[in-house]
């Protein structure tokens, strides 16, 4: 019993770090310019991305951070 709790948290630790690895792919692919943020032109790529900037951008600075960015459901 312990041994399949273990292995079923190795795997949900596995899967968290694997979403934050491609969203941070996903980030990189998406801030061109490398400034740390992605601005609405940099968000025009993705028309999934764009629908969502305004909500992404819950600071309404126009540009997304990291963290703004990890809530893209895209």
């Amino acid at each position: 019993m312990m041994k399949t709790a273990m292995t079923m948290m190795t795997a949900m630790a596995l899967t968290v770090l694997a979403t934050q690895a491609i969203a941070g792919e996903d980030f990189e692919k998406y801030d061109t310019d490398g400034d740390g943020t992605i601005s609405l032109n940099e968000a025009t790529a993705n028309s999934l991305l764009m629908g969502q900037f305004k909500v992404l951008d819950s600071n309404s600075d126009g540009l997304l951070s990291r963290k703004e960015f990890s809530e893209f459901n895209g």
